[in-house]
């Protein structure tokens, strides 16, 4: 049977590719030297499993040419190097560079192969060694099963798209970045220049301003005080008080937790006093304090706001279905979740629609159940609210917001006091002053996800993460210090130490790593051989 004996990642530059790679060493045992086409419908359920290696070109250059390679018969190697990369690429990774080289034991192999994500690349090389297995011992492998566990498992691992938007941006400016830990943290650049980031939160984000954001009525208030347009209402703490403050400011109203966010917890649009008191209980599932506001007329838009300035506008759209006469609500809901482009939570460039107490309270305003059949052409919204994250979608209003609603959120955001910002604005019309329009301010979001600006569902992308990484390293800004590798056979530290002696007479703050342990200006922080990667 095949096992893996030995696994190195390279995370930067290597001997192998400029990308990060991974190399498997593995023992072939007995099928070293077996041909795939001389193993029972190896190649059959191998296609079958991963139907995408057809178009796989291998040597020929051509598609197919892997295939093509596999009836002729090839190794079990090679076959594994192009099925770890597929099966990455069937988690929407783009990864094509591998190669496979025999060992001075002919029975082991070293299996090469770029990677993205470093967990999936690791997790793909485990499965298809125990795909490879089964399929050799004539065993079914329950494929459907352990890829849906894959997916389930990458989801935890991958970065959110605000990340990982801005560390393609960092990377395709040859920026240095830096993973940390397992969630959204990324440091760009090396040493005394390197930035940190989390999602769209900088290391110049205050974190009072962060308080303040997350406070609802306290981000109104500060508008308010300031003369900008916000929603009538104030904070409730019982039920009673809830249903006082809608009498004051008159049906309808929007009720939502005080600290919420991604638009959970939020009902809108609520005319009568049974709908308020349904609506309290979905808000105090996440908070204690909650907030009853007048209910505005219009569109629900977003501005982003980086560094001052109004990087990309969206008009958030709720999300619905279209009815076709035949299928219930349900069934509708289902098909459009099916699609690859939306995910869970924020995996994808799209939300998979959530079906929970809000939505079910909006289908019966309108006398509707989930397993209502709609008249074909039928637009049922499935919210009252808009917000990606309960999968709605957005358009792109960049080009045709008026200036004096640019130059409002720029205020809010600068009164608030974040770097970045997310302005969410409901106006009948974001081109005209909202000012004029009865427009108001809804609140100002820290760390807005940047997902929809660069996957609009219709209009142009904005490239969101570019204008945050412009901020963090303006033009002809230095990223990194000066790295100096040295190797050899003899003699490396005796160099190592007569370059950081010659650096540190120029008056540079100079870190060493030696056999002797690791240096910064010549006071030792650890002792040891510590001439690896993990030191430096």
């Amino acid at each position: 049977m095949m096992q893996i004996i030995n696994t190195v990642v390279y995370r930067g530059k290597n001997i192998y590719s400029y990308k990060p790679m991974i190399k498997i060493t593995v023992d072939l045992g007995d099928y070293y030297d077996t041909p795939t086409n001389k193993i029972d419908s190896f190649n059959e359920r191998l296609i079958n499993y991963l139907p995408g290696i057809r178009t796989h070109k291998c040597s020929t250059g051509v598609e197919g040419g892997f295939v093509d390679r596999l009836k002729e018969g090839t190794y079990l190697a090679h076959v594994a190097e192009h099925s770890i990369l597929e099966l990455q690429a069937m988690l929407g990774f783009d990864v094509k560079h591998g190669k496979t080289r025999v060992t001075d034991d002919e029975k082991k192999y070293d299996i090469i192969y770029e990677y993205e994500l470093e967990k999936a690349g690791l997790l793909c090389g485990e499965i298809v060694i125990d795909m490879f297995n089964c399929m050799i011992s004539g065993k079914q492998y329950p494929f459907a099963k352990e890829f849906s566990s894959l997916q389930e498992k990458i989801a935890k691992y991958s970065l959110g798209p605000s990340t990982d938007a801005i560390y393609k941006e960092a990377v395709s400016r040859g920026l240095p970045v830096t993973r940390i830990g397992c969630d959204s943290i990324l440091q760009l650049g090396y040493g005394k220049y390197q930035k940190r980031i989390e999602a769209t939160l900088t290391e110049n984000t205050s974190c009072v301003s962060v308080d303040i954001a997350c406070d609802k009525e306290l981000t109104k208030q500060i508008m308010r005080d300031a003369c900008l347009p916000v929603a009538d209402g104030c904070l409730v703490y019982s039920k009673d008080d809830a249903l006082h403050e809608a009498k004051m400011i008159g049906y309808p109203v929007v009720v939502k937790p005080k600290d919420g966010n991604q638009g959970k917890g939020v009902c809108v649009n609520i005319n009568h006093d049974d709908e308020l008191i349904k609506a309290y209980d979905i808000a105090y599932k996440y908070s204690s304090e909650i907030m009853v506001e007048k209910f505005i007329t219009g569109k629900d838009y977003r501005v982003l706001v980086v560094d001052n300035n109004v990087i990309a506008v969206s008009q958030r759209i709720p999300p619905f279905v279209v009815g076709d006469g035949i299928s219930t609500i349900k069934q509708l809901v289902d098909r459009i979740n099916d699609d690859p482009q939306r995910g869970i939570d924020h995996e994808r460039q799209l939300t998979k629609i959530i079906i929970d107490d809000i939505s079910i309270a909006v289908l019966h305003k309108k006398g509707l159940f989930l397993n209502s059949v709609l008249k074909k052409g039928e637009k049922v919204y499935l919210r009252e609210n808009a917000n990606l994250s309960t999968g709605g979608t957005a358009i792109d209003c960049t080009d045709i917001i008026h200036p004096s609603n640019i130059e409002m959120a720029v205020k809010a955001a600068k009164l608030i006091g974040l770097d970045i910002a997310g302005v969410d604005i409901t106006a009948p019309d974001i081109s005209k002053p909202i000012g004029e329009t009865g427009g108001v301010i809804i609140e100002v979001n820290a760390a807005p996800g940047i997902r929809m600006h660069h996957y609009p569902t219709h209009g142009k992308p904005r490239n969101a993460a570019k204008a945050i990484v412009d901020m963090l390293y303006p033009s002809r800004s230095k990223f990194s210090i000066p790295i100096v590798s040295v190797t050899g056979t003899n003699g490396k530290t005796t160099t190592t130490r007569m370059i950081a002696h010659i650096l540190s007479l120029y008056g540079y703050n100079v870190g060493m790593t030696t056999t002797g342990g690791i240096y910064i200006n010549n006071k030792c922080i650890m002792k040891g051989d510590t001439t690896g990667p993990v030191s430096a």
